[in-house]
């Protein structure tokens, strides 16, 4: 297909994605908004409504990505991007979708197959974007880092909220271990997937929705300063979070991947 056929059809997809993420934001689609279901199923890895914002930032630079694939069609780099990443695109966006609808109608557990794959798909975009790296390229390698880690950290707290929803008694261990024992192994896990990206960018959005799980902590429309040693977990999980993408950046020769990816 054309390239400059697939860059819109990946414009297309994003803005019908966006009109139903906005629809699933007001309550349109049952009647229920995003936020009022996440606060029927409140955990203690709960970011603050606030962190939420870092959605606004991640479609703005989606679609000035979209509108750079249309417009610098004779870019060898963005050439190679619509080739490589348009068909997982569309997969992530129809999965956001899915996941989208599915929270709305209250079924948890399918929105928790529908974001594992959306994550996945994120995943594996940002695979393709290490291989064809050329240059000091910004906007796509930190769209899609930006996008990967803030469903990286969504998908932890949609199944932990799947949990409270379905009543699982956590083994006999309390839910403070629980949510102190889930911040850490996320950590790692950021870890273990940046093998494959070499993201810098990807752990940032894990460290603000652990900012946010602190605020949501220390907050009195949240938990009002209970469990302090959960608090400072998610303040000591935020510092190392900022660490590792720091260490990343400079192994990258400060470029947000590797600027020789593709041969390594």
């Amino acid at each position: 297909m054309d390239r400059t056929k697939n860059a819109w059809i990946n414009a297309m997809f994003l803005l019908v994605t966006l009109g139903i993420n906005a629809m699933g934001a007001f309550g349109l689609i049952n009647g229920l908004s995003q936020k009022e279901i996440s606060d029927m199923y409140i955990t203690l890895i709960t970011p603050s409504p606030s962190t939420f914002s870092i959605w606004s930032v991640i479609y703005s630079l989606l679609i000035l990505s979209m509108i750079l694939m249309i417009i610098k069609k004779d870019d060898p780099y963005y050439q190679k991007a619509v080739d490589e990443i348009s068909l997982l695109f569309r997969v992530s966006s129809i999965l956001n979708m899915g996941w989208i609808v599915a929270f709305s109608f209250l079924q948890l557990e399918l929105s928790v197959v529908f974001i594992l794959g959306f994550v996945i798909a994120l995943s594996l975009i940002l695979i393709k974007l290490k291989r064809i790296q050329s240059g000091k390229r910004f906007l796509l390698p930190l769209t899609f880092g930006l996008y990967t880690g803030w469903l990286f950290i969504a998908t932890v707290v949609n199944i932990a909220a799947t949990l409270v929803k379905l009543k699982w008694d956590g083994l006999g261990i309390g839910n403070e271990m629980w949510a102190m024992i889930i911040l850490s192994v996320s950590v790692v896990l950021v870890l273990v997937v940046m093998l494959s990206n070499r993201n810098a960018s990807f752990p940032i959005p894990v460290a603000w929705a652990y900012f946010g799980i602190y605020q949501f902590l220390k907050s009195p429309a949240g938990f009002n300063g209970q469990y302090g040693l959960l608090q400072m977990v998610s303040l000591g999980g935020m510092a190392a979070l900022i660490g590792i993408a720091a260490i990343q950046l400079y192994k990258n020769q400060f470029a947000l991947i590797p600027l020789k990816a593709g041969r390594h």
